[in-house]
This record gives structure tokens, C-alpha cells and sequence, in this order.
């Protein structure tokens, strides 16, 4: 069985506010930009380079473009090990 991973909007806009990236995101046809200052479960607050800012509701953002590498999860090194768990009782430690 495959492993997936849902990359959401608000997840997008996560990465991209604890990265300091800049974003466009699709708004009633039309992309509105700048970088992510704030989120919620409701709306994202954008800050531009002209000292303006946008707030903008979730529900209403179509798409995110992120100006940066997608995360990626980081696979477990060869010699990492999980930790043992409790041993039944009556077992040799």
C-alpha cells in the first residue's frame, strides 16, 4: 500500500508564512500576491511590497501558487531504528 500526503490550500499557505515565500492566490479569476502575515481557519492576510494588504476568505481562494519547492517528507536513514516497545511479560530483556 502506497503512502499519500494531503497538501491542502491552508497547508500551502502554512508553508509558505513560515517561510517568508511569496504567494499569488486565484481569487474570483484573478490572482492577487504578496506574503503570507496571517491565517486562520477562516481567511489569510497578505502583505504587499506597495505597504498594502489584502485579507481574503478560505472558501474563496481557488488555487495557491507558492514561490518555492513543494515540501517533500525526508526519508528515515538507514541506520535509524524505531524504539522497542514494552516487552510482554515472562520475555528475556
Amino acid at each position: 500500500m502506497g503512502d499519500s500526503t494531503l497538501y491542502t490550500i491552508g497547508t500551502a499557505l502554512h508553508h509558505a508564512r513560515d517561510h517568508g515565500l511569496p504567494v499569488q492566490l486565484l481569487v474570483g479569476g484573478m490572482w492577487v500576491d504578496g506574503v503570507v502575515v496571517a491565517i486562520d481557519g477562516f481567511g489569510v492576510v497578505l502583505s504587499s511590497r506597495d505597504e498594502e494588504h489584502a485579507v481574503v476568505r478560505l472558501e474563496a481562494v481557488s488555487a495557491v501558487k507558492v514561490a518555492g519547492a513543494a515540501p517533500h517528507r525526508e526519508p528515515i536513514a538507514a541506520a535509524a531504528h524505531p524504539m522497542p516497545g514494552p516487552r510482554p511479560a515472562g520475555m528475556p530483556g
